[in-house]
C-alpha cells in the first residue's frame, strides 16, 4: 500500500506540476515567494486527490489494476473538471456541451491515462514533474525591462475607485500630493461606472464614440496609452482590486504585467480544482475584489523592485465601493439596525442592508477613503528616491452618491455630479507647479494625452482623441475649460437598459436621456442639479448640436466634417471655430 501511495501522489504531483506550467506567465508579476506558494498548490491539491483515489483503489489484487485505477479516475477527473470549468464555463446543465461533453471528456481522460498508467513510474513521474515545475518557474519568472532608449519619467497612476471630489481634502497624502503637485477641482468623469470610465481615461475615447458604457463589456482591441509606453521602452504593470478591470475583458492587453488575483493563495484562481471549488462555495462563483493592503502587498513590492528601471505602473484600489467595510470602521461603533432599513443597492449584502443610520454609512465611507489615502502613501514609498523622477497621477473613475436625488451610496444610473465629479492631483518635482489649484473644467478623457505629452510621446496617428493635453497647465499656468461628455447605462438591472448621456460645460449640464425628458441645470445658481431649467437653459439648438455629436458614435470624427457636423461641435465648444480668412 505504501507502494501504492507514493506512486499516487507523483501521480498527482506530476498533474499538478503540468498544471503550474501551463497556468503561471511572467504577465502575474510573481515574485520568488508568491511563485513557491504557487507551485506548492497545485502540487498539493491533486497529490491530495490521488493520494485518496489510491485509497479506493487498495482492495484490488493487481498493482498494476491499482495504478492504472488511480491514474484512469485523476485523468478522467481532470479532464470532465477542466472542460466543465475552462470550456463551457458559462453554459447551463442542459446544455448538451455540457451534459454530453463532460462524461465524455471523463472517458477521453480516463482513457488516456490509464494506458498511461501501466508504463509510468515513480521516477519517470518525478522527472516529468521536476521538469515541468522548471518550465513554471521560467515562465513565470519577473520581466526586467532595459532602459528606454530616451530617458524620460516614470508613470504612475493611482485611481481610487469610487472617491468623491468633496471627500479629499484633509486626507494627509492627498494634502501632501496637493502642495507638491497641482490639483484640479472641477474634473468630470466619462462615466459613473468603472470599466467605461477607466477605458476613457487610458484611451482618450469618450465611452459615446468607444462603445463601452457598462461593466462586464469585453474591450477588444483598444488603443490603451501604456502600450505606447511600452513601445517606447518602459515597463508596464497594472495592480487591480475590482472585477470590472479583470483581465478576462482585456484590459490585460499591452501589459508586461496585469495582476488581477484577488485569492489569498497567488495563482489560485486559475486553477481547475479551485474554480471548481468557486462554483460551489462562492457567491456569483468568483472572487470579485480584494481590499488596499493586498494591492499594496503585490504593487509595491513590484514597484520596490522596478523602481530603477522605465516603468508606467497603475495601481487601483476598490475600497471605497460599497459596501463600506474598513479596518477604521471599529472607532465608528456597531452599523445602527433599529428602525426601518435604508434603500440601499441589491449587490450590498443581507448584513449591510440591515443599517438603518445614512449619518452611519456617511461615515463609514469616509473611513475607506482614509484606508486608500493611507494605502497611496504606502504606493508612494515603495519608490523611495525615484519617486521625484515619476509623474504620479492620484484620480478616480467616478464619485457616489450619498443621498443626493433620493440615491442612498450608489452610483451608475444617473449623470449628477455627485457620481461624476472626482478628485486630480498631478505631482512631478520641478516640472509641475507645486501648489497650484485649478478650477477650470478637464474630463478624465484627458488623461491619456496628458500623460503623453508630459513624458515626450507622440500622439497616435489616425486615432480620434476627445481628450486633450493638460501638460501646459501643469507646466506653465493658464486653464481652458472643455466640454465634457458622460454617459451611463439607465437601469443596469434590465436586459437592454437605455443609454444616457451628459454634456456638463462650466456653469452648466445638459442630459439627454434615452427614455425621459431633456434635463437641463445652472450649476453656479444650482450646484445640487434640483431645478430643471430645460429647454429654458438649453435652447433647441444646442439640444440638437448635442444630438449631432452623440451620433458621430463609435464611428468616430471624419478629418473632413460636414458643415452642420461642424457648427454643432462649434456651438457645444467641442472644437474650436474656423476663422474666417
Amino acid at each position: 500500500m505504501k507502494n501504492d501511495l507514493r506512486f499516487a501522489v507523483s501521480v498527482g504531483a506530476a498533474a499538478g506540476a503540468v498544471e503550474a506550467a501551463l497556468r503561471s506567465s511572467s504577465a502575474h508579476g510573481w515574485g520568488f515567494v508568491q511563485l513557491g506558494a504557487f507551485i506548492v498548490l497545485s502540487v498539493a491539491l491533486p497529490s491530495l486527490i490521488a493520494g485518496a483515489l489510491a485509497l479506493l483503489a487498495s482492495r484490488m489484487q493487481s498493482p498494476a489494476s491499482r495504478r492504472a485505477v488511480v491514474t484512469a479516475m485523476l485523468g478522467g477527473v481532470i479532464a470532465a473538471v477542466a472542460y466543465r470549468y475552462d470550456f463551457v464555463l458559462n453554459e447551463r446543465f442542459r446544455d448538451p456541451r455540457v451534459w454530453a461533453g463532460v462524461p465524455a471528456a471523463f472517458l477521453v481522460g480516463a482513457g488516456i491515462a490509464g494506458v498511461a498508467g501501466r508504463w509510468l513510474t515513480v521516477r519517470g513521474l518525478t522527472l516529468l514533474a521536476g521538469s515541468a515545475l522548471v518550465v513554471a518557474a521560467g515562465r513565470a519568472w519577473p520581466i526586467s525591462g532595459a532602459l528606454a532608449s530616451v530617458e524620460r519619467p516614470n508613470i504612475l497612476v493611482i485611481s481610487m475607485d469610487t472617491t468623491r471630489a468633496d471627500h479629499v481634502a484633509g486626507m494627509p497624502t492627498w494634502d501632501r500630493l496637493a502642495a507638491e503637485g497641482t490639483t484640479f477641482t472641477q474634473a468630470i468623469a466619462a462615466a459613473p461606472i468603472t470599466e467605461p470610465s477607466h477605458l476613457a481615461m487610458f484611451t482618450g475615447i469618450a465611452p459615446f464614440r468607444s462603445g463601452i458604457v457598462s461593466n462586464g463589456t469585453e474591450l477588444g482591441e483598444r488603443p490603451l496609452v501604456w502600450k505606447e509606453f511600452a513601445a517606447a521602452g518602459y515597463l508596464t504593470a497594472g495592480f487591480v482590486a475590482g472585477f470590472p478591470l479583470h483581465s478576462k475583458y482585456g484590459w490585460d492587453q499591452g501589459m508586461h504585467v496585469w495582476d488581477d488575483d484577488f485569492g489569498l493563495w497567488p495563482g489560485a484562481e486559475t486553477l481547475t480544482w479551485v474554480k471548481a471549488w468557486n462554483q460551489v462555495a462562492l457567491k456569483e462563483h468568483a472572487l470579485r475584489e480584494r481590499t488596499a493592503d493586498r494591492v499594496v502587498d503585490h504593487a509595491a513590492t513590484w514597484l520596490s523592485a522596478h523602481r530603477n528601471e522605465q516603468f508606467f505602473a497603475f495601481v487601483h484600489f476598490y475600497d471605497a465601493h460599497g459596501p463600506y467595510v474598513s479596518p477604521h470602521n471599529a472607532s465608528l461603533g456597531p452599523a445602527p439596525t433599529e428602525g426601518e432599513p435604508l434603500a440601499l443597492p441589491p449587490y450590498w449584502p443581507p448584513a449591510a442592508r440591515a443599517i438603518t443610520s445614512a449619518e452611519w454609512l456617511k461615515r463609514a465611507y469616509e473611513a475607506e477613503v482614509t484606508t486608500v489615502d493611507e494605502a497611496v502613501a504606502q504606493v508612494l514609498a515603495s519608490l523611495g528616491e525615484r519617486l521625484d523622477n515619476t509623474i504620479v497621477v492620484v484620480t478616480a473613475d467616478h464619485g457616489e452618491s450619498l443621498g443626493e436625488h433620493g440615491v442612498l451610496f450608489d452610483h451608475g444610473d444617473d449623470l449628477y455630479d455627485p457620481s461624476l465629479r472626482v478628485p486630480l492631483v498631478v505631482r512631478w518635482p520641478g516640472h509641475v507647479r507645486a501648489g497650484v489649484s485649478l478650477d477650470c473644467q478637464v474630463g478624465g478623457v484627458d488623461l491619456a494625452p496628458t500623460l503623453r505629452a508630459l513624458a515626450g510621446l507622440p500622439a497616435p496617428p489616425g486615432e480620434h482623441i476627445d481628450g486633450v493635453s493638460r501638460a501646459a497647465e501643469l507646466t506653465s499656468g493658464g486653464c481652458r475649460p472643455t466640454p465634457v461628455v458622460s454617459s451611463t447605462t439607465a437601469g443596469r438591472f434590465v436586459e437592454r437598459p437605455p443609454v444616457d448621456h451628459a454634456l456638463r460645460n462650466e456653469g452648466s449640464k445638459l442630459i439627454l436621456k434615452e427614455v425621459g425628458p431633456v434635463e437641463s441645470y445652472d450649476l453656479l445658481a444650482d450646484p445640487g442639479e434640483l431645478h430643471n431649467l430645460a429647454p429654458i437653459l438649453e435652447p433647441v439648438e444646442v439640444i440638437a448640436a448635442f444630438r449631432t455629436l452623440l451620433g458621430t458614435g463609435t464611428a468616430g470624427l471624419s478629418p473632413t466634417l460636414d458643415a452642420e457636423t461642424r457648427n454643432a461641435l462649434e456651438l457645444l465648444g467641442y472644437i474650436d471655430p474656423v476663422e474666417a480668412p
